[in-house]
């Protein structure tokens, strides 16, 4: 599951699965809450510290791996908005404020433990009833490239590869355009394609010269091909292809510094 799409609204796979946990986890608290009144308040007040709890480790955590990107980019810490959290670390964060319940307010630890329980198997229902669109090949199709040129995408296989779908009219394409050129530009091991889905050369090229920005590594993809073809739902996309080709993983959706690089690390970690 890469993305989930709510009327206009489209969710990265990993914030839709941690919304669904964190309403769940709410509503069985508020549920426990409003059937043992005396308990209401410390209910309500260790819920909310439970989920700061798993919040802060697991961005800590995903900050604590990543953390030559962070430090390249610091204030990229508090955009929580553009996902990375480290599940494991938030596990450990929910464990201590559960611990702490337990301590300061015995009575309140079981409804919580059953809303952590019902919060998981949440995600897990929502996992195996959503499809998963990661999967799939290179398609053979031949992209645009700015000055006309018919470009293979298929006969890039053999070297990791990241692949961004954008267009000049999206406000978080452009926000990471320049951080991704920058980064494709200091990367050996992959490469790194930012593919415009339906504009013309000519637009392109302005929006580029208006942001001093080169154009290595951009493609047009007039008809909207690689959207179609992976059934993505909307813009940003960003594809991660092993050196075989095949798509390891997709992320809709603004992406950051460490975010990105963690999904090169993956593909550089995995290739033979």
């Amino acid at each position: 599951m890469s993305a989930v799409a709510i009327g206009p609204l489209v969710f990265s796979g990993e914030r839709f699965l941690a919304v669904v946990a964190v309403l769940v986890f709410i509503a069985a608290t508020e549920i426990a809450a409003w059937r043992r009144p005396a308990q209401a308040e410390a209910l309500r007040r260790w819920s909310l510290i439970a989920v700061l709890g798993w919040v802060i480790a697991a961005r800590a955590g995903f900050v604590a791996m990543q953390a030559d990107s962070f430090r390249a980019a610091p204030l990229d810490v508090f955009k929580l908005w553009q996902g990375g959290f480290a599940p494991w670390a938030g596990l450990l964060g929910l464990a201590l404020a559960l611990g702490a319940a337990l301590l300061r307010h015995p009575k309140a630890l079981p409804p919580l433990l059953l809303a952590a329980a019902l919060a998981g198997s949440g995600v897990a229902v929502t996992q195996a009833a959503l499809p998963d669109q990661t999967g799939g090949r290179l398609p053979a199709i031949h992209l645009t490239e700015l000055s006309g040129r018919p470009y293979p995408l298929a006969e890039t296989a053999g070297r990791p590869l990241v692949v961004n779908l954008w267009a000049t009219w999206c406000p978080p394409c452009r926000r990471e355009l320049p951080m991704m050129m920058e980064v494709a530009a200091e990367t050996e091991g992959a490469q790194i394609l930012f593919v415009n889905q339906g504009e013309t050369a000519a637009v392109i090229e302005r929006y580029l010269a208006e942001q001093s920005l080169g154009t290595a590594g951009m493609l047009r993809d007039p008809e909207g091909v690689v959207m179609e073809t992976f059934e993505l739902l909307g813009l940003p996309t960003t594809l991660f292809f092993d050196a075989e080709g095949r798509l390891q993983t997709a992320h809709t959706g603004e992406i950051s510094r460490a975010q990105l690089q963690a999904g090169i690390d993956a593909l550089e970690g995995a290739a033979p």
